[in-house]
């Protein structure tokens, strides 16, 4: 090879040489960030039932007594000619049943008298014999009052309401006994012997026995 020859490829290794150099590395292109997915929405918790509030048990303040006999100032001195068109019937509220004997044509209440028996019968006035059959219950209430159940001595209407009554709470039975001589008389049975009051009620003329219940 001639010595020209030998400068020319010199020349052209040299320039083969340089642009190499000059390229250098080319970076790697960075990846390309992750979409990331949008989480799910989360579902609402339901809303927790409410919790019903008990209805308050009533305080019962105790009333009447279980054992002494209750009556009007001179009760057999106040006599009513007969029970016009009355009626008997039960009722039961917090703390006590009651008993009501209405006297629709009275104008006055008649005396009267309550009489508590820890037994379910008790002495009938004026036989003296025992009350036939027993009353419902294990005790008992003889309630008398000045008036005629049936009115025929005086040509009046008797009594046209309920003979008996049957309960399901303290007082199991109220049942009308008859009269004697203008007085007459009301069984009231009871599940145990349990404090009574006795209140006059009006318009219309009433007699009431509450029985403690609370």
């Amino acid at each position: 090879m001639s010595r020209s020859r030998r400068w020319l490829a010199a020349i052209a290794l040299t320039a083969t040489l340089l642009a190499g150099c000059s390229q250098g590395d080319v970076p790697e292109p960075s990846p390309s960030a992750t979409s990331q997915m949008p989480s799910a929405t989360a579902t609402p918790s339901p809303a927790p039932t409410p919790t019903p509030t008990p209805s308050p048990t009533p305080t019962c303040e105790a009333f009447g007594t279980e054992e002494a006999t209750a009556s009007s100032d001179d009760w057999g001195a106040h006599l009513s000619p007969v029970i016009w068109g009355s009626t008997m019937r039960l009722g039961t509220h917090d703390c006590y049943d009651r008993w009501v004997l209405e006297f629709a044509g009275a104008t006055a209440a008649p005396g009267w008298s309550v009489t508590p028996y820890e037994a379910s019968t008790f002495t009938l006035d004026p036989s003296g014999e025992e009350l036939t059959p027993a009353l419902a219950g294990a005790a008992s209430l003889d309630v008398a009052f000045g008036a005629w159940v049936d009115g025929t001595p005086l040509g009046e209407d008797a009594y046209t309401g309920p003979m008996t009554l049957a309960g399901g709470g303290a007082i199991l039975e109220a049942r009308i006994l008859g009269g004697f001589e203008g007085i007459s008389h009301v069984g009231i049975g009871l599940d145990q012997a349990r404090p009574y009051r006795v209140t006059w009620l009006e318009d219309p003329v009433r007699l009431v026995v509450d029985v403690f219940t609370g």
